[in-house]
Formats: structure tokens, C-alpha cells, sequence
């Protein structure tokens, strides 16, 4: 019995990973036909992008975290420069603490001291203030780089002068034992009312006669 139709040939061809697979289809008794355009069926399939979708949610995720560790350093330089001025690193004495200017000012002239000051001008000097008895008061200026006497004041006469000395001849915390009691770089010691007044940098405070124990004012 002789078949009016043969599948002469069935060609497939498959390409792995995006290629195309090809079906040819042909009739005929003895050879096969040639497959018309119109019967050849085209298969593609493509592997899809393995790119993450949320590239973009990523990177702003990274410029998020970049942005807050330049800020958290910021803030980090803020507090050490906070905790300079507090130490008195915006004030320069130079080489010559307070103490040795105190200690250089007494050397020159025995006495007690009242007050030892770094003055803001160009010249850079410590002023001490020693009273040796009922008003007199000297101030003698100390370089803050050699610590040299350069220059001494005598005024006999200064107001409260005697009062002063009095409370702080009879005190147990001197001007030096006052500057010391604060952990920071002293620019300056003065008794005010009754107590030590010192300044640090940017911060003030305040010392006891009968006690060195410093508290920061404000």
C-alpha cells in the first residue's frame, strides 16, 4: 500500500543558551521537498539579564554610607577641636608654663601672688601680680619664650590690694596650686571674690582657697 504522504526528513537543530532550533518539514513519494519559508519555524529563546534589577538601589545605598562616615568624621573633628579649646590649645604661652612664670616672677621679687596673666598683644608676655604688703602690688612681666624678666611695675597703692592679700595669705590653695588643679593649659590665675578664677582656652573656672578642686563655670 503506497502512502500518499512520507515525512521524508525531520531536522532539528537546537543551540543551547539562545540559540535557535529549526524544524524542516517535507513531503513527497521518493525526495524530499524543499521546505518553504512559510513552514520553517524559528524558535529562540534567550537567557534573560542576570544584572540585578536594584543596580542603582545599590550604589545609592553605598553613596548613603559614604556620605555618613565623611559626616560621622566631621563630627569626630568637631569634638577634638571642642576638646582643644577646652585644654587651651587655641592659647600659645609659648615655652613658659604659668607655673614658671609665677616661679620666675617670685625669684625677682618674694612676695604673694594675687594674679599671673598671658597677655593677648604681640609681645606674648606673662604679667604676675605680687604683693609684698599693705597696698603695694608689683607686676612683673615675664617672656613666655625665655622666661626672662623684662620688665617690672611698682604701684604702692592699689585698691583692695591689702584685702587680698590677707585672704590669700591665709588660704591653703595658692595661685599655683589653683592653675594646677586644672587639667587644661592655663593663660590665667586671678583671685576674684573670694576664690581662684582660671581660664583655659575657651573654658573658665573656678578653684576654692580651701581646696584645689576646680569646676568649669557655665
Amino acid at each position: 500500500m503506497k502512502r500518499n504522504a512520507v515525512i521524508a526528513a525531520l531536522t532539528a537543530v537546537a543551540v543551547i543558551g539562545g540559540g535557535a532550533a529549526a524544524v524542516a518539514v517535507s513531503s513527497g513519494d521518493d525526495a524530499p521537498a524543499t521546505a518553504s519559508p512559510a513552514d520553517r519555524v524559528s524558535l529562540v529563546s534567550g537567557q534573560e539579564s542576570t544584572a540585578p534589577a536594584d543596580r542603582d538601589d545599590d550604589q545609592d545605598a553605598k553613596d548613603d554610607d559614604r556620605d555618613d562616615r565623611r559626616d560621622d568624621a566631621k563630627d569626630d573633628q568637631d569634638d577634638q577641636d571642642d576638646q582643644r579649646d577646652d585644654k587651651g590649645a587655641a592659647a600659645d604661652p609659648g615655652n613658659v608654663t604659668v607655673a614658671q612664670a609665677i616661679a620666675a616672677a617670685l625669684n625677682h621679687t618674694s612676695g604673694t601672688v594675687l594674679s599671673a596673666d598671658l597677655d593677648d598683644d604681640g609681645d606674648r608676655r606673662w604679667e604676675v601680680e605680687v604683693a609684698t604688703g599693705g597696698s603695694t602690688v608689683h607686676e612683673i612681666e615675664i617672656d613666655s619664650t625665655t622666661g626672662k624678666v623684662v620688665r617690672t611695675e611698682t604701684d604702692r597703692d592699689e585698691d583692695d590690694a591689702a584685702a587680698e592679700l590677707k585672704a590669700v595669705q591665709g588660704a591653703k590653695v595658692s595661685a599655683r596650686d589653683a592653675a594646677a588643679a586644672v587639667d587644661a593649659t592655663v593663660t590665667s590665675v586671678e583671685f576674684d571674690d573670694g576664690h581662684w578664677e582660671v581660664e583655659a582656652g575657651e573654658a573658665d573656672w573656678t578653684v576654692p582657697l580651701d581646696t584645689p578642686r576646680a569646676s568649669r563655670e557655665g
